[in-house]
């Protein structure tokens, strides 16, 4: 791609961010003690601030958190409302949430898509890419319009049009969510959903850049015109990856459906370790010195399901070489179930917490998530560690290869591969050891149907001839399902064949595995896979 020198600037400008925004400014002094959060670790110099916002939109389950026209900082909830956040009492945290848009009057759901350009803000919703313009300044949008809807849309909770970007030729780019583990996806004849896709602002051309992609939540344009984006694991995807986009290529992902479209799989330039389930990502301004991370590539990490202690914020620092790109990963803080971040004007960080919810992501409390804000305090340089400590395990050979053994006996291996590429009826277990401590694999094992990923969730199909098939889909189109079931017996069957198909969360994975194990022996099956 040909460089032009001033196209960061002009990049900027184009969607309404100067580079100069950051220039020379530092956190404003003597923020709210009340509301620094000091219950979760930080890595660098940073404070944590909780928002205190209690006035205006009831903030419940956010998924965005973006900087917007105006350097405004634009927030949505899972259940549909776009909202602004200001800082009513000038104490330097917001506290007060003011409507923009409520999507459920437009009947359009899952706003976990933002981009804008100018005083043009665009919202990704499950059916459809919507503009709206608050034309009369007074911070609610008065116009909105359609700018694209061909994507296949299904009842199905996980379709999402996400991680939304205007790139320096000023198209919206957009990801469209996978259709494999969907038993009832919509016919997709142009093989859109699964794919990076850009859209002109007016909404009269669109483009499909690139394919074999799970569920992408953030993506972000380094200065140089790069555009970067994180794919979460699972379905082909061994690691949590940051990807390069280079048009045409396909990433691995629900290959039978991309099938004879493509010659080989463009591997992923690095396997994140910070945490797993990458959310929103954002560079940071090279400007913005903020603890010496100008030009470093941040990350909201939402974590392993219903654990709700996990999550955080990590960045990546990454230098253009003469042999590729070079990596180095760093946590920032290990905040619970982040779904996306952004910075501020003023160059703090701002990270959506979700908080608690149903298995498809939707309110179960009253209220829960909100927002934090990341600021860097220069008095705390060199007093906080950059790095987690990280417990070195060592375990015997003994102990390990009784561990394999209770792997096969207990029939673990029939239904999970250890090799990171296999894909058998339950999940790759590849670097478990590295993605949840033994306490949590424990748990997962006691308890199988706590935390399911999606594409594991269980479909009972009812067939016409009164077959019951018990499985999990692997790939559907408009005119058959692929399942797999128990022996890891893939199944293909015609639509027309079907009478009804329900998810079921409840875990395809035996209970009681342990019984009559006894302690020493359930700690060596823990310790082989931990060492996974």
């Amino acid at each position: 791609m040909k460089t032009d020198s001033n196209l960061p600037l002009l990049f900027c400008l184009l969607v309404g961010i100067s580079l100069f925004s950051y220039s020379c400014k530092q956190v404003p002094k003597g923020l709210p003690e009340a509301f620094e959060e000091k219950a979760f670790p930080v890595y660098g110099p940073y404070r944590v601030y909780k928002l205190p916002i209690e006035t205006g939109v009831k903030v419940v389950n956010p998924v965005q958190v973006s900087m917007g026209p105006k350097g405004m900082i634009f927030a949505a909830n899972q259940s549909g409302e776009i909202y602004t956040l200001h800082d009513s009492d000038g104490d330097g945290l917001e506290d007060e949430a003011v409507l923009y848009s409520d999507l459920n009057e437009l009947g359009l759901a899952s706003p976990v898509g933002f981009a804008f350009s100018g005083d043009t803000v665009y919202i990704g919703t499950r059916s459809e890419l919507r503009a709206f313009r608050d034309s009369d300044g007074d911070n609610k949008a008065d116009v909105s319009w359609t700018v694209f809807d061909k994507m296949p849309v299904s009842d199905h909770p996980y379709e999402w049009t996400s991680a939304l970007r205007v790139g320096p030729d000023g198209w919206i780019y957009f990801v469209l969510t996978t259709d494999s583990f969907n038993s009832g996806a919509s016919p997709d004849p142009e093989g859109i959903r699964g794919a990076i896709l850009k859209v002109s602002p007016d909404g009269s051309q669109w483009e499909r850049l690139a394919t074999g992609v799970r569920s992408i939540h953030g993506m972000d344009f380094d200065p140089q015109g790069n555009l970067f984006f994180a794919d979460n694991k699972g379905g082909g995807n061994a690691l949590e990856e940051l990807n390069l986009l280079v048009p045409n290529k396909f990433y691995g992902h629900n290959v039978k459906k991309y099938e004879g479209t493509f010659e080989g799989i463009e591997a992923p330039l690095y396997g994140l370790e910070t945490e797993i389930a990458p959310g929103g990502i954002e560079f940071n301004a090279v400007s913005n010195d903020f603890g010496g991370t100008g030009g470093n590539l941040f990350f909201a990490f939402y974590g392993p399901g219903e654990l709700w202690n996990r999550g955080g914020v990590g960045r990546v620092a990454i230098t253009k070489t003469s042999e590729g790109f070079k990596f180095e990963e760093f946590p920032v803080a290990d905040i619970p179930k982040l779904s996306d971040l952004s910075f501020g004007p003023e160059g703090s960080l701002y990270v959506a917490h979700h908080g608690k919810s149903d298995y498809w992501y939707n309110v179960v409390e009253e209220k829960t998530g909100g927002f934090y804000k990341l600021v860097y305090d220069p008095s705390l340089e060199g007093k906080n560690p950059t790095q987690r400590t990280i417990k070195e395990e060592n375990f015997t050979a003994a102990s390990l290869e009784n561990g394999k053994a209770l792997f096969g006996i207990r029939a673990c291996a029939a239904c999970h591969a250890v090799d990171g590429e296999t894909d058998l009826l339950g999940p790759n277990l590849k670097g478990l050891g590295k993605e949840f401590s033994q306490e949590e694999i424990l748990d997962a094992i006691k308890d199988p149907s706590k935390i399911i990923k999606p594409s594991m969730i269980a479909t009972r199909m009812v067939l016409k001839d009164g077959k019951v098939l018990l499985g999990r889909v692997v790939y559907s189109d408009q005119e058959k399902v692929s399942m797999m079931l128990v022996g890891n017996h893939t199944l293909e069957i015609p639509k027309d064949q079907i009478e009804s198909s329900t998810e079921e969360l409840k875990s395809l994975m035996y209970e009681n595995l342990l019984a009559g194990l006894s302690e020493e022996e359930t700690k060596n099956l823990l310790n082989y896979l931990s060492s996974l």
